[in-house]
């Protein structure tokens, strides 16, 4: 997990620094997965860890977790109605 946290934190930025466009299917898949992987963390450290569920700790990891969903951008145009065509309006 701790590559998959090293991703979740560098790997939007690094795409978008080091990589051209026609790779962004392949960071967002890389994007997607790593949100299952701390969703199925998140979810087997409320079954396997006393008193996690509701902590701190678990508000934390939801919320970070929650987070990546803004590094994948067909849901975030979706979620703003963008669509990524900026500029359409004639401005």
């Amino acid at each position: 997990m701790f590559l998959v946290t090293l991703y979740a934190l560098l790997g939007d930025d690094i795409r978008l620094l080091a990589f051209p466009k026609s790779v962004d299917d392949t960071f967002i898949k890389m994007t997607i997965a790593s949100l299952f992987l701390f969703l199925i963390e998140l979810t087997l450290g409320s079954i396997g860890q006393p008193d996690y569920l509701g902590s701190f700790f678990f508000w934390l990891d939801l919320i970070s977790t929650l987070s990546i969903i803004t590094d994948i951008p067909p849901i975030m145009d979706a979620m703003t109605g963008s669509g990524g065509t900026a500029g359409e309006d004639g401005e």
